[in-house]
């Protein structure tokens, strides 16, 4: 026995699971699309960080020379700072056929430069060193990390390994760092950290005010990737994002209550003829809103981490090297937005078909005419549709215009759904067309620049000779010659270093030989390039899919309340033939007229993304063709996809007692 108006809330709840369910999964939708990519992008940034220290090897984010005690302080004082430290170079020692630069830091500074180890520490006394693995060799035979190797007069402990830069190869000139207490002033470089909660331009600016432009080095790719904010190309970037996806959630939200409850005005209508308020009406509706938002968003924000966590696993087994890198992060702050938009557009998308619901007469919302449009008669000229086989496309073209309410809802989901998939597809390919991924293309394993020794040799003669002398080593699969640079690929990439050497002690004594080891820069370069690949596809995957479920439940829900409707034209005469094909040509009219709308803002949204990153880098806008032909063939595929569910059920009800059904 009901003794609260409100109690009608569970029993609505109740008496049409299928119905509450097709809304409860809108609303799992929803919270899921906005949680998961506020933490794939939160994620992403995270990694592309990590990413961005291996890649430059350094994790500061401005250095300042000549500077005096004056700045000194000023710098070690601002609470704007998180750390700093000092890092100079010294002499240059000479070792065989190369020479050593020193590099001194004290434990700070060491503490920004560990992205550059391949293996092992950094030094924290003066006794050790970390030193290039290219020149390992050079300095002792069979070096090896703990070993003892003396340079310039001097013993160190062997006790890091830096990986291989190409400029230093071709210099021939290695790099030795050291650990260093007691700095004189001016001496070096002062490297500094900001602190990730302050204002990174305002911080910028007040070290910049402190001495001449010249004297500031900032690692400007790094404080774009912590701070998107600081760069306004890449700040409009992200709010088009964001609010593509609040837009798009509080569509899909909105689809699912508009729908159910406008095909339940007959309902509200007796409960206004009986007495019951506007206001009444509205907290019934609302109640059922609340009650599903507090089940469905914890269920929408699991689904949102088992996602990433299924991406993260799958991350793993492709990068086989084991870089570390993880987008797989739970930040709560982003999880409590993501609820309280969900919860926002709940309430927001349930209020409105309740407000109307309230005012409306309750006559005409018991005959259930609020929602078709009486059309005026006009004389068909068009002889084909009149045919009995397009009898199912003349009834379905009917159908789609005599409710316009509901068109516009299915509508939506597929044009928000197709605008998702082709601005992040299009976001997709302006990444992938930037210099910075163009950069990450691999090279050879070993690059080799010959040197003439006397301008009258024979160059061709010289690169035959060491060609043969190349193709001799056991380690060498392939050569590739172009002038006097012999590109080589390895078998065992983990013996560069021996070949490298061995190349030296045979080649080298004979020709003079530049060496580069490109081993550690394209692994690195390859898991940078793996990251951004597997972020940005899994990106337009956990897209596409929610996007694609968000149509299949508008579009069901959409036929399975219609099935009074539908019942009626059986009993009629009309064939489950007929019937199926009606249905089938109204979903297919919904894809087609969605996808092209879908189409036509998607690619709008595409250029406007280009307008706000190619203050970033210089790119040439296209049209994405490929995404359009995509999109409207899916949008085809997955209205056909969506009826046949629905059909299988509406071919078991009983005629007569779904005409019955009240």
């Amino acid at each position: 026995m009901i003794s609260n108006y409100k109690q009608l809330s569970s029993r609505y709840l109740k008496g049409n699971i299928k119905r509450t369910v097709l809304t409860f999964v809108g609303i799992v939708l929803s919270v899921a699309l906005i949680s998961t990519i506020g933490l794939f992008m939160k994620g992403s940034q995270l990694s592309q960080i990590e990413n961005t220290k291996k890649m430059d090897g350094v994790s500061f984010h401005v250095g300042i020379s000549n500077y005096d005690e004056t700045i000194l302080n000023k710098i070690k004082y601002n609470p704007q700072i998180a750390s700093l430290g000092l890092m100079s170079q010294g002499d240059t020692v000479p070792v065989g056929d190369i020479s050593v630069q020193m590099n001194y830091a004290d434990h700070p500074a060491m503490a920004f430069l560990t992205y550059s180890l391949v293996d092992g520490n950094v030094p924290s006394n003066s006794d050790e060193a970390a030193v290039d693995s290219w020149a390992l060799p050079y300095m002792k035979e069979d070096l090896q990390i703990g070993d003892s190797f003396e340079l310039g007069g001097k013993t160190y402990k062997l006790v890091g390994i830096l990986n291989n830069r190409e400029f230093a190869q071709k210099n021939k000139e290695a790099r030795l760092l050291t650990y260093k207490q007691d700095f004189v002033i001016g001496e070096g470089r002062i490297l500094v950290e900001i602190n990730e909660k302050a204002n990174f331009n305002k911080v910028i600016d007040e070290i910049k005010s402190l001495t001449d432009s010249k004297n500031i080095d900032i690692n400007q790719q790094l404080i774009n990737v912590m701070k998107p904010g600081s760069n306004n190309s890449i700040l409009a970037m992200v709010v088009i994002v964001v609010s593509i996806v609040v837009v798009a959630t509080a569509v899909v939200i909105y689809n699912a209550f508009q729908i159910s409850v406008v095909e339940r005005m007959k309902q509200f209508g007796l409960l206004r003829s009986i007495g019951a308020t506007r206001k009444q009406i509205r907290q019934i509706v609302m109640r059922e809103a609340a009650v599903m938002a507090v089940i469905a968003i914890p269920i929408g924000i699991i689904c949102s981490l088992l996602a990433l966590a299924g991406l993260q696993f799958i991350f793993d087994i492709l990068v086989v090297s084991g870089s570390g890198v993880s987008f797989f992060h739970i930040d709560w702050q982003i999880l409590l937005i993501s609820s309280v938009i969900t919860l926002a557009a709940v309430f927001a998308s349930s209020y409105y078909p309740a407000f109307r619901a309230g005012r409306i007469s309750p006559l005409l919302a018991i005959s259930s005419r609020l929602s078709i449009k009486k059309e005026s008669i006009k004389k068909q000229k068009n002889t084909v549709l009149k045919k009995p086989y397009s009898f199912p496309l003349h009834l379905a073209l009917k159908n789609v215009k005599r409710n316009k309410n509901r068109y516009t809802i299915t509508i939506l989901s597929i044009i928000i759904s197709s605008v998702l998939f082709i601005t992040f597809t299009s976001i997709m390919d302006m990444a992938f067309s930037t210099k910075y991924v163009k950069d990450l293309s691999t090279k050879s394993d070993i690059t080799i620049t010959l040197q003439p020794d006397n301008p009258d040799s024979s160059v061709e003669e010289a690169n035959q000779q060491v060609l043969k002398l190349l193709k001799s080593f056991e380690n060498i699969s392939e050569v590739h010659v172009q002038d006097s640079n012999f590109e080589l690929q390895l078998k065992d990439t983990a013996q560069s270093n021996t070949t490298v050497q061995d190349i030296q002690q045979t080649v080298g004594t004979q020709h003079s030989l530049t060496i580069v080891n490109h081993i550690d820069e394209n692994k690195a370069k390859k898991e940078s390039e793996l990251v951004i690949k597997v972020l940005v596809y899994s990106f337009i995957a956990v897209v596409s899919l929610i996007g694609s479920l968000n149509i299949i439940n508008t579009i069901t829900i959409s036929i399975i309340i219609r099935r009074k409707e539908l019942a009626a034209l059986k009993s009629i005469g009309m064939s489950q033939r007929d019937l199926k094909k009606m249905i089938i040509y109204e979903a297919l009219i919904y894809g087609v007229s969605g996808s092209l709308q879908g189409i036509f803002f998607g690619c709008i949204l595409s250029y406007i993304m280009y307008l706000a990153v190619s203050g970033i880098s210089n790119m040439e806008w296209s049209l994405p063709y490929g995404a359009c032909i995509i999109t409207f063939v899916a949008a085809l595929f997955i209205s056909y996809a969506s009826v046949l569910f629905p059909l299988r059920k509406i071919q078991k009800d009983n005629t007569i007692d779904m005409i019955r059904e009240q």
